[in-house]
C-alpha cells in the first residue's frame, strides 16, 4: 500500500531531495524550510527532476520572501504558509526530517 511520506528539508544538504527522487514506490512530498527554500531556484536539477516525476513540492513562503527568491523559483512550487505547513505535516503517514 502507498504510504504518503513527507521529506521536511531545512538545511542546504541535498541529500534529502536525492532521497525522495529514489523513492517510486510511495507518495511523497517534498517541503523546503529555512536555507532550504534555495533549492527550490529555477536553476536547481534536483527539484526540477522532482516536479517532473509529479512529485509535489511545496516551500515557506515567509522564508522564500525573506531571502529575496519570490521571482527565482519554479511556478510549480507550491509557497505555502505556517498553519499550510501544519496541515501537510499532519496529512503524512510519514516525515522524514532532513
Amino acid at each position: 500500500m502507498e504510504k504518503k511520506i513527507l521529506y521536511f528539508i531545512t538545511s542546504e544538504d541535498a541529500t534529502g531531495i536525492s532521497l525522495a527522487l529514489e523513492n517510486q514506490e510511495d507518495d511523497i512530498s517534498i517541503l523546503l524550510l529555512q536555507n532550504a527554500v534555495y533549492f527550490a531556484s529555477k536553476q536547481n536539477s534536483e527539484i526540477s527532476k522532482a516536479l517532473n516525476q509529479n512529485r509535489t513540492v511545496a516551500a515557506c513562503k515567509d522564508d522564500v520572501e525573506i531571502r529575496g527568491l519570490k521571482n527565482l523559483i519554479f511556478e510549480k512550487v507550491n509557497l505555502i504558509n505556517y498553519e499550510e505547513i501544519i496541515d501537510l505535516v499532519l496529512t503524512q503517514d510519514t516525515i522524514i526530517n532532513m
